[in-house]
């Protein structure tokens, strides 16, 4: 099981980690968790979405316990955000270099709301945040990588 399933569940927890060594070790903690969970297994759905829940939420708790959150504000400029013009995007490793270089805090919701589709209630509840920093956090995420993007398209 750790074969098959150790590249795609170290992918998931790339997304989330600072570096590669950091991501080994959400995956190793993910399957030490998973081992002694798998009676946990109903059988319902895929056993690699499973898998890739119980990674997940391991990661999220490290990061929960771990993490120094970016300070934000309550109020802050998501509400009034206007959708800029984008260049056409970028090939999908390059982006995925780009979200990596985003501060923990804005990489870690960034990931949930737009790669695994959360909702703002559900970062807030998974993060311990409230639903307008999840939301403004989410929102300097898109701006850093709308300058990110635009840095390297100029250059």
């Amino acid at each position: 099981m750790y074969e098959q399933y150790k590249t795609p569940l170290y992918r998931l927890c790339l997304r989330y980690a600072r570096d590669a060594q950091e991501a080994e070790d959400f995956l190793h903690d993910a399957f030490l968790r998973i081992f002694k969970d798998i009676r946990q297994y109903e059988g319902k759905g895929a056993l690699g979405g499973w898998l890739r829940r119980v990674a997940l939420n391991n990661t999220l708790q490290h990061l929960r316990r771990h993490q120094h959150w970016l300070p934000v504000e309550e109020q802050g400029d998501w509400a009034e955000e206007e959708e800029a013009e984008l260049p056409p995007p970028p090939p999908m490793a390059e982006l995925l270099a780009h979200i990596q270089q985003l501060p923990a805090g804005y990489r870690t919701v960034f990931n949930l709301y737009v790669l695994e589709q959360y909702s703002h209630q559900d970062i807030a509840r998974e993060l311990g945040i409230s639903v307008g920093a999840s939301k403004s956090q989410l929102s300097k995420a898109k701006a850093q990588l709308r300058r990110q993007l635009s840095a390297t398209t100029t250059t």
